[in-house]
């Protein structure tokens, strides 16, 4: 266990400085959706995994109060209503834009044949950025929690294999100590049965040497 922990406490301590240095980023885009360009504010997510923003996305349009549709990477909410908006209805593009190295998702709210931007919306603009950003967050952090699972999982792995192994040791330990007790005994056993055999190759040689002499009686008496 402590050799896994100061190898894991090892990586961190080299993993790239950018790693933590990445953050949310919402910009002012012109985007191309399928219903046309429009304006839209628009969210970079570090370390975005395609289906953890996904995930999120459907979770936060879903409490733009509109009924919801979903075509590839776009993603509709008709006849929306936010809170901090009034009872202002607005229908909302977003699409998620996926390149090799990061995810976006823009965000374009139709107020009514005019999209909401930073000059012409500034209460509504500000609040959109606010929801997109926070979105962003937690898009951030669930694709992040995808990663984690993953290294969670591997852990585990690598801590059972771990036990396995100094199972194993342990097994083989105490085989040594068993086979070392036995070539003890063993050797006990061979300096006894030595004796015995001392003893007994004497009595084989007194026993010879008597048939030997009963021999020469015999011998003689014919």
């Amino acid at each position: 266990m402590k050799s896994l922990f100061f190898l894991v406490l090892t990586v961190t301590c080299f993993l790239p400085t950018h790693f933590w240095a990445q953050e949310v980023k919402v910009t002012d885009e012109v985007i191309q959706f399928s219903s046309g360009i429009h304006e839209a504010v628009v969210v970079t997510i570090p370390f975005g995994k395609r289906e953890a923003v996904e995930a999120q996305l459907k979770s936060e349009l879903k409490s733009w109060k509109g009924k919801l549709s979903i075509t590839g990477d776009e993603y509709v909410v008709i006849q929306g209503r936010l809170k901090a908006m009034g009872d202002k209805r607005h229908d909302t593009h977003a699409k998620i834009i996926e390149s090799v190295n990061e995810i976006k998702v823009a965000f374009a709210v139709d107020l009514g044949g005019k999209f909401v931007n930073r000059m012409d919306h500034p209460t509504e603009y500000k609040h959109i950025y606010e929801r997109v950003r926070l979105f962003g967050n937690k898009a951030s952090a669930a694709s992040v929690q995808v990663d984690l699972d993953t290294d969670k999982k591997a852990l585990k792995s690598l801590e059972k294999e771990e036990k396995k192994l100094e199972k194993e040791i342990a097994s083989s330990k105490k085989d040594v100590e068993n086979y070392q007790k036995k070539i003890v005994e063993s050797e006990k056993k061979i300096q006894t049965k030595q004796t015995e055999l001392t003893a007994k190759q004497a009595e084989i040689k007194t026993q010879n040497a008597q048939i030997t002499d009963r021999k020469k009686t015999v011998k003689k008496l014919k």
